[in-house]
């Protein structure tokens, strides 16, 4: 984490700035930090929506930027993302190794799984397939950020509604918030020529819940979508698990649909085509 903020600090030049750190209730609290830092505690974990969401009710400043705490930033990184920050669209950068020898994608693709075999590691929804193609320009249309390096302008954040305070703990967040900034007119970019390395580990530091993944993608296609488009999609997901069905029941989904419908540019039909989703 320190290594991290070291690397923020000696990249962000004379652009002023503040860093917020969101411990998400891990096992082991964060300690000491860099003085500049603002550190906030979940008591519990909250999951990777509902923090970062938390991250930018804390901020001021008029861009915003989320990074995973274990990250390898090129010294020009910010400057090559600022420059398209005025698109108004939800950006990421160029996913390299932690190393900076490999890149492993530029934003990447839905995909859709139709079926549940959790021995497989497969389960209804949306998935993603990473863009390995390297762009020739300096910043590209891609379906869905990937990388854990996002930027986005304050205006523009509002307008997406930001990310989902409904979510649990883990899964889709990419794929949700990616789907709401096209359907609400923002687009997504992939910044070519950002370099950002992020540490990757060959397995999970947690154990992945099902159910957690599963209501989030329920949540994000109740929120997202068109009626007729819910009722087709959630036909993967019979029977609900128990343990979904319940959260859902005591979950208030349609408040916050309500603001994500309100803001709708495209249609289902328009944003599966422009996107060539396969569902």
């Amino acid at each position: 984490m320190n290594t991290t903020i070291e690397n923020i600090l000696s990249t962000v030049g004379a652009h002023a700035f503040e860093l917020i750190v969101i411990d998400d209730g891990s096992r082991a609290p964060v300690g000491s930090l860099h003085p500049c830092v603002q550190l906030w505690r979940n008591a519990s974990p909250l999951g990777v929506s509902p923090s970062r969401a938390k991250g930018a009710a804390l901020s001021t400043g008029d861009v915003l930027v989320w990074l995973d705490a274990h990250m390898r930033l090129a010294p020009d990184w910010l400057e090559k993302m600022l420059a398209h920050v005025d698109s108004g669209a939800l950006l990421c950068s160029a996913f390299w190794d932690y190393d900076m020898e490999v890149c492993h994608c530029w934003g990447a693709d839905y995909v859709w799984c139709g079926e549940r075999d959790y021995g497989m590691q497969r389960y209804p929804g949306f998935g993603l397939r990473h863009r390995v193609s390297e762009p020739t320009e300096p910043a590209v249309d891609v379906p869905m950020v990937i990388g854990a390096c996002y930027m986005i302008g304050r205006e523009a954040y509002g307008t997406l509604g930001g990310f989902s305070p409904l979510f649990r703990v883990w899964g889709i967040d990419e794929q949700d918030v990616s789907a709401r900034a096209w359907i609400n007119g923002l687009g997504v970019k992939c910044v070519t020529g950002a370099r950002v390395g992020h540490l990757c580990r060959p397995s999970f530091p947690y154990a992945v819940d099902f159910d957690h993944l599963e209501f989030n993608q329920l949540v994000m296609i109740r929120s997202t979508f068109e009626g007729a488009t819910i009722e087709r999609l959630e036909r993967a997901f019979e029977p609900v698990p128990a343990t979904v069905q319940e959260w859902l029941a005591g979950t208030d989904v349609a408040a916050w649909r309500a603001g994500v419908q309100s803001g709708r540019v495209l249609t289902d039909k328009e944003f599966f085509a422009l996107l060539s989703v396969p569902v």
